[in-house]
């Protein structure tokens, strides 16, 4: 129980570190310019023979979208209805920073994606949260689009 106080007193900390330095910065930062991929979680089952996702494999994923702009503003989601988004990666199917960002990745990865904003539908640049819970070697009979 102590340790489970002491990691969330330095998380709350952290995060007011972070808040802070975020009100003082006196410039913006300026949107990205290239896609950016950064890994959350990587399960123990990833390694070099661990089946990674590749174009044309049928993904189900969990996510969470927000504008670059407003992070704190949820605006695109699939927790809510509690059913995985799938879809073909690779082959434009969804936005292309997830055709792109969403390629060798093992089943139970986590990713964040900043998305520059022509690679997105909007125009506006996007950060994504996505969790891959499954591959499919076989292609749907439909299209999906993102």
């Amino acid at each position: 129980m102590k340790g489970t106080v002491s990691w969330i007193v330095c998380a709350l900390l952290a995060f007011l570190a972070v808040a802070v330095e975020a009100k003082t910065d006196p410039k913006p930062k300026p949107p990205p310019k290239r896609l950016k991929i950064e890994t959350t979680y990587t399960p123990p089952s990833c390694n070099r023979k661990a089946r990674k996702s590749k174009t044309g494999d049928r993904l189900k994923v969990n996510y969470s979208g927000v504008y670059w702009k407003d992070p704190d503003l949820i605006i695109d989601s699939n927790f809510k209805s509690g059913k995985p988004y799938e879809f073909n990666v690779g082959l434009g199917q969804v936005i292309r920073g997830w055709d792109r960002g969403l390629t060798k990745m093992c089943v139970g990865e986590k990713r964040v994606l900043t998305i520059p904003g022509d690679q997105t539908n909007q125009g506006e640049p996007l950060i994504y949260s996505v969790e891959l819970l499954s591959i499919d070697t076989q292609p749907a009979s439909k299209s999906t689009s993102k």
